[in-house]
């Protein structure tokens, strides 16, 4: 049953995850985007295009976003700051 609300994108739930700074949230940030970008794959392509390479530059940023993270809970720092891609490469 749907409430009237949408899913965010997997570009939303991206930005969403790279803006996150706290280290704890922002692994679920990534989850939920990696999720996303793993469902829009399974979907399937009819050709290659700018989607596809689109898709595997947020999977790249997402696995360092995640590491990031991980680095800092490891190590107790609250807040991570990491290097922000383009906005482009979550545009659909």
């Amino acid at each position: 049953m749907s409430n009237g609300t949408t899913e965010p994108s997997w570009p939303q739930l991206c930005e969403l995850a790279l803006s996150e700074t706290d280290p704890v949230k922002m692994l679920a940030r990534v989850a939920a985007a990696r999720n996303s970008i793993l469902d829009r794959i399974e979907d399937g392509f009819s050709k290659p295009n700018t989607e596809q390479s689109a898709l595997r530059a947020a999977l790249a940023t997402l696995s360092r976003l995640k590491t990031a993270a991980e680095s800092k809970i490891k190590t107790g720092t609250s807040e991570v700051s990491v290097e922000r891609l383009p906005h482009h490469y979550f545009v659909r």
